[in-house]
């Protein structure tokens, strides 16, 4: 299967939303992409709390594509209030994803900065999105889930609790990840009463899964399923698709593209010291991140990633 082309070709522009923790990773994300973008874009990058020498960082490595214009907007209270995040991996400034629509015109990929690309980005600006509002991918451990329980299996206590909180704003199998968005800026705006919903970083923090939870509720019935390799959780879109098949797979999930953009969700980040057990699953997605790595800091020696979390 082929996935959907849309008769229209939306300019690239692309976001990432960090602050100072997590500014080196996100700049590694940015860095791989851009090596791969086969089209001018818009970049737009978003900081919390950085400094002059950390927005100096993010115009270095933005200037690898000359023919791609960097946009930056420092992140203050007026868009993240007083809100706070227990979390060690997800970040408060991760609830500035929830204003691209209102400062963005036309489609924008919002990219995570655990991520490495590995792929052209382009073609998901040519996707048909079906009159959906965002594009997005199904969350894996959820979908794992979701799976276990269709085929009768038994889920441990805190899956069966986490399932059914799902299940109180949104279907459950087809709850997406919200380290990959591709946004669909002006219909959000046109939907009224929408972007104000949207912007409620008090409401987003109230849910298990912060933003993420947020996104789910209000994009219900609202969201076309992408294919796993745009969000290939730790290199595994292939078992993914096959998730998704098992859920009721929408047609653009199932084509067997390349894994493209690599999500290592999670607290075990593959930028921090390598751990010894190169047996475990996820040990081949790490060494390919740490591959790129070592690409990145032949060009930007100064801005290693930290190696302690």
């Amino acid at each position: 299967m082929q996935e959907l082309v849309s008769m229209v070709s939306h300019p690239v522009k692309i976001a990432f939303v960090t602050d100072r923790g997590y500014l080196r990773p996100t700049l590694v994300a940015m860095w791989s992409l851009l090596e791969h973008l086969s089209r001018p874009a818009e970049v737009h990058f978003w900081g919390d709390d950085l400094s002059e020498a950390d927005w100096q960082a993010v115009s270095r490595v933005a200037a690898i594509r000359p023919d791609c214009r960097l946009i930056t907007k420092a992140l203050g209270a007026a868009e993240l209030g007083a809100f706070s995040w227990e979390s060690t991996y997800i970040t408060a400034a991760a609830m500035g994803r929830l204003f691209l629509p209102r400062h963005v015109a036309g489609r924008i990929l919002y990219v995570d900065g655990d991520t490495i690309i590995r792929g052209d980005v382009a073609p998901l600006f040519d996707l048909d999105l079906g009159g959906a509002l965002i594009g997005a991918v199904r969350d894996d451990p959820t979908a794992k889930q979701m799976v276990k329980r269709g085929r009768g299996r038994k889920l441990r206590p805190a899956a069966v609790e986490r399932v059914d909180g799902i299940a109180a704003y949104t279907d459950p199998a087809r709850y997406f990840n919200s380290g990959v968005l591709l946004l669909d800026c002006d219909r959000i705006r046109a939907t009224p009463g929408l972007l104000d919903q949207l912007e409620d970083v008090s409401a987003a923090s109230a849910f298990a899964m912060g933003d993420q939870d947020h996104l789910n509720a209000i994009f219900a019935n609202r969201t076309h399923l992408l294919n796993p390799a745009w969000n290939a959780s730790w290199a595994r879109a292939g078992l993914q698709r096959d998730l998704s098949r098992a859920l009721g797979a929408e047609a653009d999930e199932l084509a067997p593209l390349p894994d493209t953009i690599i999500h290592f969700h999670g607290p075990r980040k593959p930028w921090l010291a390598p751990r010894r057990d190169l047996w475990n699953k996820t040990a081949r997605a790490t060494l390919s991140y740490r591959r790129q790595l070592r690409r990145y800091l032949r060009a930007f020696p100064d801005l290693a990633p930290p190696a302690k979390g």
